[in-house]
C-alpha cells in the first residue's frame, strides 16, 4: 500500500528580501499520482531593510507581514486563515553550501561518519557551527559513492525556525534553494543523459547559478548580480532617482538604444555577468569528471525576463538561454499571472511539490 502524505495541507513558503511568497497545492482530479494543481497562491511584498541577504535584521516586522499573509492578522481580511500549520521553507542561497563529493567508500559500507569526516574537507565554515544533511547519489561505480551534502549555519536556519514557530507553523523542513529551483524547473520524468543543464536564478537582491547533471545538483554558486545591482549602477551613473531608474531599467531592457551612458552602464553591469558564468561554467568543466556538457541554461528569477538579457548570455557563451517555465511540472492551466512574476515564483513552486509530495520521501 502507498504510503500517503502524512503532513496534509502543507505548503511551501519563501522568505525573501523583499518579499514572502506561499504556494499551496492539491491534487489534479483524472491524473496519476504527484500530479498537482494551485490551491492557494500568495505573495506579500517586504519594505527594504526587514531581511537583508538572508539575514533577518527586523524578525517582528518580518513577523508581522507573515501573520498577513497567513490570513491571521485579525486587522486585515485579504486572506483566509491557513488551516494547517505544516510548512516547507527555503533557506537562503547566500548562506548555504551545497555540493557533491565523491567517497572512496562502496554505498554498502558507508556510514554517517565517514560523510561527516570527508564533508569537513569541503565546508566553508565549521562542521559543529552548522547543519548537515546529505543524501547518497545513485552511480554505477562499485568503489565510491557520490553524496550530495547541504548544509547552512546554525544561526541562520535557527532564525528562520524561531519566525516561523513566532506565527505558529511548524517546518516539516528547511530546504537548501537550489534544490527547490531544479524541482520546478528539471522536466519531471524527462530523460536528460548526456547532457547537463544549467539553472540560473537572477533575483532581485541575489542570483546564483546551479549546474544539474546525471540526475542531481553537481554545485550551485552565488553571483554578484541582482536586479538592485543593476538599478543602483543606473542611478548612480546617470545621476537620478532611484525609481527613475528602476523604471528606466525595465522600459529599455538590456538591448541596444539611443542613450549611451545607459548602455556603457548596462554593458558594464551585464559583461561582470558572463565573466562569472564563463569562470563557473570553466570549473565545472575543470573540476568534473565525467561530465556532461551543458547545453541550454534555463533562467529563473524576475530578472530573466530583462528584455534582451538573455539573447545576450546566449550569444556570450554560446549555449542557448532563455527564460524557464516554472510551471511546467504543474496542472496550471487556471493560473492567474503574468509571466514576469511566474518567473519570480521558482522556488516557492519547488518548496510546494516538496509539501504536496511525501516530504522525506527521496
Amino acid at each position: 500500500m502507498p504510503i500517503s502524505n502524512p503532513f496534509l495541507g502543507a505548503f511551501g513558503l519563501e522568505v525573501g528580501d523583499l518579499s514572502i511568497k506561499l504556494i499551496q497545492l492539491e491534487p489534479a482530479s483524472f491524473c496519476k499520482q504527484n500530479c498537482f494543481k494551485i490551491k492557494d497562491l500568495r505573495t506579500v511584498k517586504l519594505p527594504a531593510g526587514l531581511i537583508v541577504n538572508g539575514e533577518i535584521q527586523q524578525p517582528e516586522l518580518v513577523r508581522r507581514k507573515l501573520l498577513y499573509l497567513l490570513g491571521k492578522d485579525k486587522s486585515n481580511s485579504k486572506f483566509k486563515p491557513m488551516k494547517t500549520p505544516w510548512v516547507i521553507v527555503g533557506l537562503p542561497e547566500v548562506k548555504t553550501f551545497l555540493k557533491l563529493i565523491k567517497i572512496e567508500i562502496s554505498t554498502d559500507e558507508l556510514t554517517e561518519g565517514d560523510v561527516l569526516y570527508q564533508a569537513k574537507k569541503h565546508l566553508p565554515f565549521e562542521l559543529d557551527e552548522a547543519y548537515l544533511s546529505w543524501q547518497v547519489v545513485p552511480s554505477n561505480n562499485e568503489k565510491y559513492t557520490n553524496v550530495l551534502i547541504g548544509t547552512v549555519p546554525k544561526i541562520t536556519a535557527d532564525s528562520y525556525t524561531y519566525l516561523l514557530e513566532s506565527v505558529q507553523l511548524t517546518p516539516v523542513a528547511l530546504e537548501i534553494e537550489a534544490i527547490s529551483l531544479s524541482r520546478a524547473l528539471i522536466t519531471s520524468g524527462k530523460d536528460y543523459s548526456g547532457e547537463a543543464r544549467a539553472i540560473l536564478d537572477l533575483g532581485a537582491t541575489r542570483s546564483s547559478l546551479i549546474i544539474y547533471d546525471k540526475d542531481t545538483i553537481q554545485f550551485s554558486t552565488s553571483l554578484n548580480y541582482s536586479g538592485e545591482i543593476v538599478t543602483t549602477a543606473i542611478e548612480q551613473g546617470l545621476k537620478i532617482s532611484h525609481s527613475e531608474a528602476e523604471e528606466m531599467k525595465i522600459k529599455q531592457g538590456a538591448k541596444y538604444n539611443k542613450n549611451s551612458k545607459y548602455l556603457k552602464i548596462i554593458t558594464r553591469i551585464n559583461n561582470q555577468l558572463i565573466n562569472e558564468l564563463e569562470s563557473a561554467l570553466t570549473f565545472y568543466k575543470e573540476h568534473f569528471q565525467q561530465r556532461n556538457p551543458v547545453n541550454h541554461i534555463t533562467m529563473c528569477g524576475g530578472v530573466s525576463n530583462w528584455t534582451g538579457l538573455d539573447n545576450i548570455i546566449s550569444r556570450k557563451l554560446k549555449i542557448s538561454s532563455h527564460p524557464g517555465n516554472v510551471w511546467k511540472n504543474l496542472l496550471n492551466s487556471k493560473i492567474k499571472t503574468t509571466k514576469e512574476e511566474g518567473l519570480s515564483m521558482a522556488v516557492a513552486i519547488g518548496l510546494a511539490l516538496k509539501a504536496a509530495r511525501k516530504p522525506f520521501i527521496i
